[in-house]
């Protein structure tokens, strides 16, 4: 239960852009990989790109899996003014109740392609 509540609270910090905080969920030696852009950060890189992020921002975790010492989260995040709107999966490896390990995947949230909706199939999910 406790990583349930240590991956709301780290992805409450990621949205507040809370650099002091954001480094004490990781190992010094953890590995950040955004494979949508085919980066990977330290843990001080990874502060660097998210707390230097522009703009105000806010997070919501949708759904949290444990299996063992990986956690899955599906978080929505999005810009303060409604701009902007990303959903992140992320497979946190942990080791000694901090991060080893995350791996991430960043999806824009928008509506169906153009070819889709012309074929008329799916309906939202909410």
């Amino acid at each position: 239960m406790y990583k349930k509540e240590f991956i709301v609270r780290f992805w409450e910090n990621v949205a507040a852009q809370n650099a002091k905080e954001l480094e004490s969920y990781f190992l010094s030696n953890a590995i950040i990989n955004w494979h949508n852009t085919n980066e990977r950060f330290s843990v001080g890189e990874y502060i660097i790109a998210n707390c230097e992020y522009p703009g105000d921002w806010c997070g919501s975790v949708e759904r949290i899996e444990i299996i063992d010492d990986l956690a899955i989260s599906i978080t929505r995040v999005w810009h303060a003014d409604n701009s902007d709107s990303f959903h992140a999966v992320s497979f946190f490896k942990f080791q000694d109740d901090k991060i080893l390990c995350l791996d991430e995947y960043w999806g824009d949230d928008g509506i169906a392609p153009q070819w889709r909706l012309d074929k008329k199939i799916g309906r939202p999910i909410k």
